[in-house]
C-alpha cells in the first residue's frame, strides 16, 4: 500500500509502506528511513551484509572449487545478483516439567549348553524412565508467513552455527545503507504472535527430543514460560542466478560471510552417465537376486533383492531425470522455521 503522507527524509520521495513496514528504503536515493509500525525499532537487530560485488567474487570462487562447476567455467554466465532483509523472531525460552516413557531393549543372559557351549540367550523387554526437564532453549522463527523460498532453512542453521555480530537497526551508519540498498521484508507476526508460537514450539521441541529416543511416551507434564530477550532479528541473504547454455540455476549465500549455503548446479554429462549406471546397477542386483532367490527357495532372499534393486535404481533413475544437481551446506539442527 503506498502512502503519500511516507516520504524519505532525505530526498523526499514517496515511500511504499505498510502497517508491517519497519524500515522504507528509498527507491531513489537508498536512504533508510525508520518507519516502526507496530513494532518497537528499538528491538529490532541488522546483521551487517557484503555488497554486491563480495557476492559476486564469491560465487565465482565457488565455480573454482567445485568439481563440475570448474570444468565448465567458460559456458557459466552470471545473469543477476539479489539481496534482501529477512526478518526473523528470536528468544530464549525456559521448559520445565516430568517426562515419563517407555524403551523396548534388548536383555541377554549367557548359559552353558549341555555340550559345554557358551551360548547367548536374548529377548525384548520394557524399561521405564522418568526425567525432569529444566532448560532454557534458544529459538528462532521467520517473522513471515509464506517463506517457502530456497535456502531460507541454510541461512538459518548456517547462522546457528555461527552467529555474527549484530547492532541495532536504530544505530546502522547511514553511509552503509548508501552502499547496499537492501530491501527489507515486511513482518507478518507481531511480538505478541511470536512469543506464543515461541512457548509451543518449546514444548514441542522437548516432545520431538523424547519421541526420538523413546518406544513410546507414557506421561508428558512440560510448561514453557514467557519467552525473554525476544528481538526481531534481520538477517541478509543473496541470490545468484548464472546461466549454463539455455538453463538458469541459483546459489543462496549468507550475506554477513559469503558462504554458500545451498545451490543448483547443471548435471554434466559424465555425472548423469554415472547415474544411469547406478540405475542399471539395481536394476540387474534385483533381477540376479530374485532368479537365485527363486530357484533356491529362499522367497525371502529374492524378496529383499527386488526390493533393494528397486530402490537402488529408482534413486539413480530419479537422479537422471532431475536434470541438475541440488546441494544444501551445514547440517540439521533444532532451529524451528514457524
Amino acid at each position: 500500500m503506498q502512502d503519500v503522507a511516507f516520504r524519505c527524509e532525505r530526498c523526499g520521495a514517496p515511500l511504499e509502506v505498510s502497517p508491517e513496514t519497519i524500515v522504507a528504503v528509498c527507491p531513489y536515493c537508498g536512504y533508510p528511513n525508520h518507519i516502526s509500525g507496530a513494532l518497537k525499532t528499538e528491538n529490532v537487530r541488522i546483521v551487517p551484509t557484503l555488497n554486491k560485488n563480495a557476492i559476486a567474487q564469491a560465487f565465482w570462487r565457488r565455480v573454482e572449487r567445485d568439481f563440475d562447476l570448474k570444468r565448465m567455467k567458460n559456458l557459466i554466465e552470471l545473469v543477476d545478483v539479489e539481496g534482501h532483509y529477512a526478518p526473523y523472531w528470536a528468544g530464549t525460552v525456559h521448559v520445565e516439567g516430568d517426562v515419563e516413557y517407555t524403551v523396548e531393549e534388548e536383555e541377554c543372559t549367557s548359559y552353558t549348553d549341555s555340550q559345554g557351549e557358551t551360548r547367548q540367550e536374548c529377548h525384548t523387554v520394557e524399561r521405564h524412565y522418568h526425567e525432569h526437564v529444566d532448560r532454557n532453549l534458544r529459538l528462532m522463527g521467520s517473522a513471515r508467513r509464506q517463506v517457502q523460498s530456497f535456502g531460507v532453512d541454510d541461512v538459518i542453521r548456517h547462522y546457528r552455527e555461527s552467529p555474527p555480530d549484530s547492532k541495532r537497526l536504530l544505530d546502522l551508519d547511514e553511509d552503509e545503507w548508501g552502499k547496499i540498498k537492501l530491501e527489507i521484508l515486511n513482518t507478518e507476526m507481531d511480538e505478541n504472535q511470536a512469543k506464543l508460537m515461541m512457548r509451543e514450539d518449546a514444548v514441542d521441541v522437548i516432545r520431538r527430543e523424547f519421541s526420538s529416543k523413546s518406544d513410546r511416551i507414557d506421561y508428558f507434564d512440560v510448561a514453557a514460560d514467557e519467552p525473554e530477550g525476544v528481538s526481531l532479528l534481520l538477517l541478509p541473504m543473496w541470490t545468484v542466478y548464472y546461466k549454463v547454455e539455455n538453463s538458469i540455476f541459483h546459489v543462496v549465500f549468507a550475506g554477513w560471510d559469503g558462504k554458500d549455503v545451498a545451490a543448483t548446479e547443471p548435471m554434466p554429462i559424465w555425472r548423469r552417465a554415472q547415474y544411469l549406471t547406478g540405475a542399471v546397477m539395481g536394476t540387474i542386483i534385483g533381477a540376479v537376486g530374485a532368479a537365485y532367490g527363486g530357484a533356491a527357495g529362499a522367497s525371502l532372499a529374492a524378496l529383499l533383492a527386488t526390493l533393494f534393486g528397486a530402490g537402488l535404481s529408482g534413486y539413480f533413475g530419479f537422479k537422471v531425470l532431475e536434470g541438475q544437481r541440488i546441494e544444501h551446506g551445514g547440517r540439521f539442527l533444532d532451529a524451528r522455521r514457524w
